[in-house]
């Protein structure tokens, strides 16, 4: 799952074929890393269905749940955004990359907000791409910051629906850090 050459790999030629067709269809790309139970993406795949909305998620269970209900816009795939994102999307692919509540790393090598990482996004970004960022983790604001010191902009188009955590931030009071930057 995390390695770069996993995809060429013929158990995975599936999965890479599948995002290549998706790919090459017609209509401004999201991404959304780490959708959970996909509220948010299946929202916005429902409302915006000219916009190809590309989910993915490392659990399994979620994943398979989750595309069940997803309409023809919406690719979910099990993956490692790492390697999505080094590897297979296109240089400047990407339209709006969500980024919501990203888990906090529990080992260096699931450190996902890193320089190789912050690259990676700006070049599948197209000039102008947006990145909305939420997290309730002081730490993981000022790294994204950090990672991405580029213009603010206008957020991407959202849908109505919450992601759990944002919900359960509501619910217990908890800050909600947000960035919302441009590619230069």
């Amino acid at each position: 799952m995390y390695g770069t050459r996993l995809f060429d790999q013929p158990e995975h030629a599936a999965v890479r074929e599948r995002l290549g067709a998706f790919l090459a269809r017609p209509g401004p790309l999201a991404v959304e890393i780490g959708f959970d139970h996909g509220m948010c993406i299946l929202d916005r795949a429902r409302r915006f269905p000219e916009t190809r909305q590309l989910g993915v998620e490392l659990r399994e269970q979620r994943v398979i749940a989750a595309a069940e209900n997803a309409p023809d816009n919406c690719l979910l795939l099990r993956m490692d955004a790492r390697t999505l994102f080094t590897v297979l999307l296109p240089a400047a692919s990407v339209q709006w990359l969500y980024l919501l509540f990203p888990t906090p790393p529990s080992s260096p090598k699931r450190v996902l907000l890193s320089a190789g990482f912050a690259a990676a996004v700006e070049r599948a970004l197209v000039p102008g791409g947006v990145l909305w960022f939420a997290t309730d983790v002081p730490e993981l604001d000022a790294a994204a910051r950090t990672l991405f010191p580029w213009p603010e902009a206008p957020p991407p188009p959202l849908g109505v629906e919450l992601s759990r955590r944002e919900r359960v931030c509501r619910r217990d009071g908890l800050p909600v850090y947000r960035l919302c930057v441009a590619r230069p």
